[in-house]
């Protein structure tokens, strides 16, 4: 297992490299395969069981366990020194985005939880508009009322037309305010995803396949995270009964 910890640069992504063996990967992919024609969500988002499960399956993995535990410990480290109380449960997200779904890319945002692990399990095609990640410089004071008004304000963002977004993100690029990544299936990325901008490229061929574990709430945004949560999790129940 390679490590590279790129805390010095501005977005401070930490790569572990190699922690997630090719044949778990391709068994997770043929799981996805499987299930495809239940996957209903506009948003290519699953999370419950489904996810839970890979990250289970992920975890009987050393590399990975061991990777995992190295950014929590951090983690928690860097909350237990602004003296945030964190929550420990972590959210699974598994994601399947592909051309079809202009309108989730592009779409910059801060995460609830301090700590993101992006588990890459199959990048879409192609070496431009290929769902890369990007990643901007952290923020650096927080509070709830300014993390409300700035999620509020990406929130607007949101609903500008794909390629007004499509534009920002390249004039960011061009401007040096984020970078590019190139994530692929094997290792895992790991950044604050509460003090970090992020968000990814449209996928104009091929599909994008990503696991997401989010961990440590700090409480910074007056429970409203909770409602869309909570949706998601009720929509999953329903599909997931059908």
């Amino acid at each position: 297992m390679r490590y590279h910890d790129n805390e010095e640069a501005p977005h401070g992504l930490h790569i572990f490299e190699g922690v997630v063996p090719q044949d778990l990967i391709d068994e997770i992919n043929a799981t996805i395969d499987i299930c495809r024609d239940d996957w209903r969500p506009a948003d290519g988002r699953r999370a419950a069981h489904v996810a839970q499960r890979f990250g289970r399956r992920l975890r009987l993995c050393d590399r990975f366990a061991r990777a995992e535990q190295q950014a929590c410990d951090a983690s928690r480290r860097w909350a237990s020194q602004l003296g945030w109380e964190i929550s420990s449960d972590p959210i699974y997200v598994l994601r399947c985005v592909n051309g079809s779904m202009p309108a989730q890319s592009h779409l910059r945002h801060y995460d609830s939880h301090i700590l993101t692990l992006l588990i890459p399990l199959q990048v879409a095609q192609g070496s431009g508009e290929n769902g890369d990640l990007i990643i901007y410089r952290r923020r650096h004071a927080v509070s709830v009322m300014s993390n409300l008004i700035a999620k509020a304000w990406l929130i607007v963002l949101h609903c500008l037309p794909f390629a007004s977004r499509q534009a920002q993100t390249y004039r960011h690029l061009d401007r040096q305010l984020c970078d590019r990544i190139a994530c692929q299936p094997g290792n895992v990325y790991a950044f604050n995803g509460f003090v970090t901008l992020h968000a990814n490229l449209h996928v104009n061929a091929g599909e994008r396949r990503s696991l997401i574990i989010h961990y440590y709430d700090p409480g910074l945004t007056a429970g409203l995270h909770l409602l869309p949560r909570a949706l998601r999790a009720l929509r999953d129940r329903l599909l997931d009964a059908v």
